[in-house]
């Protein structure tokens, strides 16, 4: 029996505008009082009229184009009908006929996933469940509801749960890289929603496929994963156990219980049938084309186009590239540092700091690469000692992080601390001697085995104190030895 699973990742995206989709409340939510950032609108109380927030609109488009899609140049909003404590009007505004944006795509790691749509739609309220005076509640906070909320649909295209974190990785980094959004799950201002079933080719030659179902409530990246692999496997024994294969109407909602690693039923899934829809009395939503080219000329160099320009700029390799273009702050820090200077051995040796010595103190001092002032300079004068061997690649990292906490000359640090490289011939000679003299059994075993002189490379060095440069110490024990 042969299994292959298939995977589609429905994406929502709140987009980080000052309002709200439809009314003038502020669409910050996050830690705010409850049910403060509410009006009529959002509320969905008689009488309110609700106004597209252009800006929102704008962004859908430019995530679109993002990512490679088609722009619909009119559109509109549809009445999405459904029953739930925390949707106040019992229906969701969003799109269904015509999308704002369809048929994008995105690569990952040379396999291409098709996306369906970009469309824009308006968040729910909150419910929060507590025991409030010994008895289990639910509460209602509105403040979430009708923020602008753009929804990403893929096609069935992802073989694996880690092609579906790495999928959702890049996704993030597009979203931050145009900035619409801070894409942050563990906010909720970035959820998805998996949806997973199996094709079976059984030993007797037929193909079967088992039941579609969509995962609810997973809250963060490796959630995803440990999802989409419980439901495969799920999927597959009840197949072995039952027979169990896809229907027209065996569809099914399933939770995610993150404590119990595992997914639990919840109720069918529903259709488009099952959720009304109609148009919402709100005239089209038109945008030319030039329109859509100037929100095109809006868009940053992407992920993909800046990776490919550091390495055939900079020349650097797909992990520093792929590292440095991670995250689009840490982009800009590299960017900056090397913009005076067009040789690929600074670039490289900057690429060495930034993801090496500076990522373990930003890790350890849970900072983000913004919050450093960084000098450029000091980079420049470090890379400049490492070339004229004054002081060893191992020594930069360490004066270029001690700069960053004390604000001094890298430097002048390593005068303070003795860390310059001695470069006198005779000194290292005196010294290379009495390694030498000390070690006799080292010196046998480098007549019969030259590269054992990495040992005694090494007892130079810890008799000069660090400060020997390397490769003259090594020259003149080879000189001596012969």
């Amino acid at each position: 029996m042969k299994t292959t699973p298939i995977i589609g990742l429905e994406v929502h995206v709140e987009l980080k505008t000052d309002t709200k989709m439809f009314c003038g409340c502020a669409a910050d939510h996050f830690h705010v009082d409850p049910n403060t950032h509410t009006c009529p609108v959002c509320l969905g109380l008689p009488g309110a009229l609700p106004v597209p927030n252009q800006k929102a609109c704008e962004w859908c488009i430019k995530l679109g184009l993002a990512l490679g899609c088609s722009i619909n140049e009119e559109t509109f909003f549809e009445r999405k009908n459904y029953f739930y404590p925390d949707l106040a009007k019992g229906y969701q505004l969003t799109q269904l006929q015509k999308p704002f944006a369809i048929n994008g795509k995105l690569s990952i790691d040379g396999h291409e996933i098709r996306i369906n749509r970009v469309h824009q739609e308006e968040d729910t309220g909150k419910s929060v469940h507590m025991n409030l005076d010994g008895e289990d509640v639910t509460l209602l906070d509105f403040n979430r509801s009708g923020v602008p909320l753009v929804e990403i649909v893929s096609e069935p295209d992802i073989q694996s749960p880690e092609q579906a974190k790495k999928y959702l990785n890049k996704l993030q980094q597009i979203i931050r890289y145009v900035g619409v959004s801070d894409a942050d799950i563990e906010k909720g201002s970035m959820r998805c929603e998996p949806t997973v079933n199996v094709k079976i080719e059984t030993d007797d030659g037929h193909t079967v496929y088992t039941p579609l179902v969509e995962i609810k409530n997973v809250a963060s990246l490796t959630g995803v994963m440990n999802a989409i692999e419980y439901e495969i496997n799920r999927q597959i024994d009840d197949f072995e156990a039952n027979g169990t294969v896809k229907t027209a109407t065996n569809k099914t909602t399933r939770g995610w219980d993150a404590e119990k690693q595992q997914t639990f039923l919840q109720r069918d899934k529903e259709g488009s049938a099952d959720y009304r829809y109609f148009p919402e009395p709100i005239p089209p939503i038109i945008f030319t084309q030039d329109q859509i080219e100037a929100i095109r000329a809006t868009l940053p160099e992407l992920p993909d186009a800046k990776i490919a320009r550091y390495q055939t700029k900079f020349q650097l390799s797909d992990y520093d590239s792929q590292v440095l273009t991670d995250d689009l702050n840490t982009a800009k820090v590299f960017e900056s540092i090397v913009a005076s200077s067009e040789d690929a051995k600074f670039a490289k040796f900057t690429a060495n700091i930034i993801n090496g010595p500076i990522r373990t103190y930003l890790n350890d001092q849970q900072k983000t690469i913004d919050q450093l002032d960084l000098n450029s300079e000091y980079f420049k004068e470090t890379h400049d000692a490492v070339e004229k061997s004054e002081i060893s690649s191992t020594v930069a990292k360490q004066i270029i992080v001690e700069s960053i906490e004390t604000g001094k000359s890298p430097l002048e640090i390593a005068k303070d601390k003795n860390l310059l490289q001695v470069s006198d011939s005779s000194a290292i000679e005196e010294l290379a001697k009495k390694v030498l003299a000390d070690n006799p059994k080292a010196v046998e075993d480098y007549k019969k085995n030259p590269m054992s002189i990495g040992f005694l490379i090494g007892q130079l060095m810890k008799a000069s104190s660090g400060s020997a440069n390397p490769k003259l110490a090594k020259e003149i024990l080879e000189k001596l030895l012969s």
